[in-house]
């Protein structure tokens, strides 16, 4: 059985193409992850691991969903705080974002 999706609150879509991928975005994509576990926020948030979003100057990218909202540059440690700050507490991260709908 698949995650309950009417409880979903947002998603973050982590571009994992090649260019993103060189610049670590599979360390971004396991702590993202992992920051949501240890949250407890699992059931709340989801991520899809995307292919290239054709943003790759800023790379790695994470979409937020349904704010609209693409951060640059985006480290395991800037993972961690977009789940405590964007995530979970719907303040994005001013100084990482380089796109917001």
């Amino acid at each position: 059985m698949g995650k309950d999706l009417s409880i979903v609150q947002r998603i973050a879509f982590v571009c994992n193409g090649d260019s993103c991928l060189k610049k670590g975005a599979e360390d971004t994509t396991k702590q993202l992850r992992a920051a949501i576990t240890t949250h407890g926020a699992q059931a709340r948030l989801h991520t899809i691991r995307t292919r290239c979003t054709d943003q790759c100057t800023h790379g790695p990218v994470v979409f937020i969903h349904p704010e609209g909202t693409w951060y640059q540059h985006v480290t395991p440690e800037l993972a961690t705080q977009l789940v405590a700050q964007h995530l979970l507490a719907g303040e994005p991260v001013a100084e990482s974002v380089f796109y917001q709908d």
